[in-house]
């Protein structure tokens, strides 16, 4: 494991703990080399520095001291007193009761192993006495046992939040539409406008609405159409800060937007590789250098040119495949079917699929038909096993391999080296291997030699299967001696207890001939 450069946190030396531990399990690593297998994974050159100043130490103690000393060098002094005040602290507010309950139990894990941690029974007590209003009134109203365990107690009490959060959010409903209403409708009063408390200056600026360019910058920048404030948790239909004035507003630029973007700091990643940094992340779509550590927007399809053949096909033809192991079907275009003359086979059950692109108008693809096919390699060094085809009509490549061919043939594709090996051989279906055509002199032999080979061969199958059939049927007529009689038995033998009557579908029919040519002698 590694641990980039940044900050330490509780978090963060917690992941390092847990990645350190992970990998001596997996590789067996004794007690007393677990602090020298790790150290050269630090590579933030403080905690290098920090690690060889005292490595004689470390190296010598056990991997639990070197996690105390790590601590106490790089966390923040009375970070677990801190941590837990935190925890304490905390207050539901109005997010849900599980999401504020698991967030607690994360903090609370990672002062594990410290004085400070909370065992369930005082988390437990933290969570009753740090709930909303409205959910204490249930909880108490629910009175739940004091043996249930803190998992089956915050299963509980969710439950009952999920049941305020609907009422909640029907009476919202309610209070929205009643408010639709009411300005439809509006209410004369008696009183006349002299008399009302507010006066308005008519000659007082008026907010204008906002542009096409200030709406733009405002979802962008994750911002709130009412307020007008960049990098805010609301939308305008929950802003309770009320729009701005009108008579000092200015209009909203790029600069506003950058000025009020919150300041990130850089923390340390633990790692099997390395970590991207804050820093590298993409954020207003230009182009930098930091674009280099992160993945590319597209990649190429992967191709594959393979053979088809059919009925109506002289030859095979040769058809680019298209491989999508995000795919669970296999599709073939109507068209290729038509012209190969394959064989189409009707499906138990239709099968239905949605486009990716969710549109309320568009109706789901239902396919209804299949066909059956075995693609080959160009060079037909490397052949499919018999997989299914849905023929899809309208298909936009000439062959779709999805995971169905994936998994039949036993696959497996390497997006990075761009290639797709079957796992019992060397095989590249994506880069086959390339052969220069050898001509070989192979003497052809005329028709008198071939009439002598085909004698000779005649001969010596007649001698060589001749003694081999004659103990085979012997040894068959010994074992089956009953059904070989020398005379059939005469017909007051037979039995008269056994009835059998055949009665025919159509006496009438008249049976096909056969429709191909045999030998006279058959």
């Amino acid at each position: 494991p590694k641990l980039s450069a940044g900050d330490i946190t509780p978090q963060v030396a917690c992941d390092w703990q847990n990645a350190c531990e992970t990998y001596f399990l997996h590789k067996a690593v004794d007690e007393a080399d677990q602090v020298k297998m790790i150290a050269t994974g630090m590579t933030d050159p403080r905690l290098r520095t920090w690690y060889l100043t005292q490595r004689t130490v470390l190296n010598a103690g056990t991997f639990t001291a070197y996690m105390t000393a790590f601590r106490n060098a790089w966390l923040d002094s009375h970070w677990a007193m801190k941590l837990r005040k935190k925890v304490l602290g905390s207050h539901q507010g109005t997010r849900p009761f599980y999401e504020w309950a698991l967030d607690l139990q994360n903090q609370n894990a990672l002062l594990y192993g410290n004085p400070s941690h909370l065992s369930d029974t005082q988390l437990r007590s933290q969570l009753e006495a740090n709930v909303c209003d409205e959910l204490t009134i249930r909880v108490l109203r629910a009175k739940l046992a004091d043996s249930l365990t803190l998992k089956e107690w915050i299963e509980e009490v969710k439950h009952l939040d999920d049941e305020r959060l609907e009422d909640l959010a029907s009476h919202r409903k309610i209070a929205e539409e009643i408010h639709k209403t009411s300005k439809r409708n509006p209410v004369s009063t008696n009183k006349s406008s002299s008399s009302s408390s507010k006066t308005y200056n008519s000659s007082s600026p008026r907010l204008g609405s906002l542009t096409e360019t200030e709406r733009a910058l405002l979802m962008k920048h994750k911002g709130c159409f009412k307020c007008r404030k960049f990098y805010v948790l609301h939308q305008s239909k929950d802003c309770t800060d009320g729009a701005p004035d009108a008579s000092s507003y200015k209009t909203l630029t790029e600069s506003d937007a950058n000025a009020a973007k919150p300041k990130t700091k850089t923390v340390a990643a633990v790692g099997p590789v390395g970590a991207v940094m804050a820093s590298s992340v993409l954020d207003d779509g230009s182009d930098s250098e930091d674009d280099m550590c992160v993945a590319p927007f597209e990649t190429a399809h992967l191709i594959w040119p393979c053979q088809l053949t059919g009925p109506s096909s002289q030859y095979s033809e040769c058809v680019d495949a298209l491989i999508d192991h995000g795919s669970h079907l296999v599709l073939i275009n109507e068209a290729v079917v038509k012209r190969l003359g394959l064989r189409k086979r009707k499906l138990h059950t239709k099968i239905e699929a949605n486009s990716v692109f969710t549109d309320s108008s568009s109706s789901p693809f239902s396919f209804s038909e299949y066909v059956l096919l075995s693609p080959s390699s160009v060079n037909h060094d490397w052949t499919s096993r018999a997989i299914r085809a849905i023929i899809a009509p309208d298909l936009a490549v000439p062959l779709l391999l999805g995971g169905p061919f994936l998994s039949h043939n036993s696959l497996v594709i390497d997006h990075d080296q761009r290639t797709c090996i079957p796992k019992n051989s060397d095989y590249d279906l994506l880069h086959p291997p390339s052969y220069e055509p050898q001509r070989v002199k192979v003497k052809i032999p005329n028709h008198q030699e071939i009439r002598r080979l085909r004698k000779k061969v005649v001969v010596e199958l007649k001698n060589a299967n001749k003694e081999q059939l004659d103990r085979l049927d012997k040894e068959m007529r010994r074992k089956y001696e009953d059904r070989f009689p020398e005379d059939i038995p005469h017909i007051n033998q037979l039995p008269t207890d056994i009835v059998h009557r055949i009665t025919l579908k159509d006496p009438n029919a008249i049976i096909q001939c056969r429709r191909y040519n045999t030998l006279r002698k058959y």
